[in-house]
């Protein structure tokens, strides 16, 4: 194998090539007659050896600032499965194994937001939704939840995938909604504690912002005024007695799906202009500006920011306000359109869960005088989500 390998390493002035057509294709995920460039920099910021890579942290030890501008390979050659290379870097030598370069090359890839070198088990692929799911809602048990690990996987894979699910049969327990968060992964804490009550009691609780009257609440996302939104939110219901307050929910990432559709340039101006949230309470004042768009930079939506009661007057120059507004508006209707809404009852019991940074929540109005409505929340970091499935495939 050394000899024949020998010929399929070429140098070049930056960068060398590497001939991957006699690995396994089906193993690497790479086509035969596959052809790799690999730059100086990238293979040098990437050796593994101990004075560069912690063996037992697996954290880099290399800074990336002190590989020099004038590095170049003086050798490269191929020893049984690995690439060795020795460099103008004060003779450092540099082992590569063949696989993993497979597994890691970027030749053919493309500018994305997330890492598919990783080949990460927690990505999903998202499903954008609208009334079509009102009968299809993933619904889990709670007691399964904790038992089974399976389930808690799909639970948190219908997260990802849906970002709306609900869960049945919760202890109707004070503080049970911060349990499960911890359960699942880490409770998120905001200026509205790590448990939160919503109730509109006459005499009992002082009513701060909508969600705590009996007024219908429109659909929109929590906590639009932080720069990184709370990602899962959960709400249990200790109560619910009332007549009226079904549940609404509607997929930002379908409505962001038809605005781009219908008008592309109301889409981008969205997307590039800042708008206002505020939120305040006894603990803190949190104001920050953010398109209601958050876009990756594969032009993927990442964070869809929606909150008529918490949005601030908007400040733009004269000339780009009218445009705003109708942006504005039409993206309002497309939230508001039935055809993108679900509707439902959540009882004693019940918890819903939703994707915050994708999927909008609220409910209609109800009648406090035909019985109790008392529910807690609970938010959770996307990327814990995330990391819960990770950890539940490994085992």
């Amino acid at each position: 194998m050394l000899a024949w390998w020998s010929f399929m390493v070429t140098l070049n002035t930056s960068s060398l090539s590497l001939n991957l057509a006699c690995l396994n294709a089906d193993r690497v995920g790479l086509d035969n007659n596959s052809i790799a460039e690999f730059h100086y920099p990238w293979l040098r910021d990437n050796c593994h050896c101990h004075e560069c890579y912690h063996p037992d942290t697996h954290e880099r030890i290399l800074v990336s600032a002190e590989i020099p501008f004038c590095l170049r390979a003086e050798t490269a050659q191929i020893e049984g499965d690995w690439l060795n290379v020795e460099w103008n870097d004060r003779g450092h030598k540099s082992a590569y194994q063949l696989t993993w370069l497979a597994e890691h090359s970027y030749s053919q890839s493309k500018l994305v937001s997330q890492n598919t070198f990783l080949a990460d088990p927690a990505v999903g692929e998202i499903t954008t939704w609208g009334r079509e799911l009102q009968q299809n809602i993933a619904t889990f048990d709670y007691a399964k939840l904790y038992a089974d690990p399976s389930q808690l996987l799909a639970f948190c894979q219908a997260i990802r995938d849906y970002g709306l699910c609900i869960v049945r049969g919760a202890p109707a327990v004070e503080g049970e909604i911060e349990r499960f968060a911890e359960h699942i992964a880490c409770v998120r804490e905001t200026i509205y504690d790590r448990l939160h009550n919503v109730r509109a009691s006459p005499g009992e609780y002082n009513a701060y912002n909508v969600a705590s009257t009996t007024l219908e609440l429109k659909p929109h996302t929590d906590m639009p005024n932080y720069n990184n939104p709370p990602g899962v939110q959960m709400f249990h219901f200790l109560v619910n007695d009332s007549i009226g307050g079904e549940s609404t929910a509607v997929d930002g990432a379908r409505v962001a799906e038809q605005l781009k559709a219908q008008d592309p340039e109301a889409f981008d101006l969205l997307a590039n202009t800042p708008m206002c949230f505020r939120m305040f309470s006894d603990r803190g004042d949190v104001i920050n500006s953010n398109p209601l768009l958050t876009l990756g930079v594969d032009g993927e939506l990442r964070v869809f920011r929606f909150s008529n009661q918490l949005a601030q007057p908007v400040n733009l120059p004269a000339d780009k306000m009218e445009a705003f507004y109708l942006a504005y508006r039409k993206l309002g209707r497309l939230v508001e359109a039935p055809e993108n809404k679900v509707e439902f009852r959540l009882n004693t019991g019940d918890i819903m869960v939703t994707n915050n940074l994708r999927v909008l929540h609220g409910r209609n109005a109800y009648d406090s005088s035909t019985g109790d409505r008392h529910l807690q929340l609970s938010y959770m970091d996307f990327d814990d989500v995330l990391s819960r499935i990770r950890m539940l495939l490994k085992t």
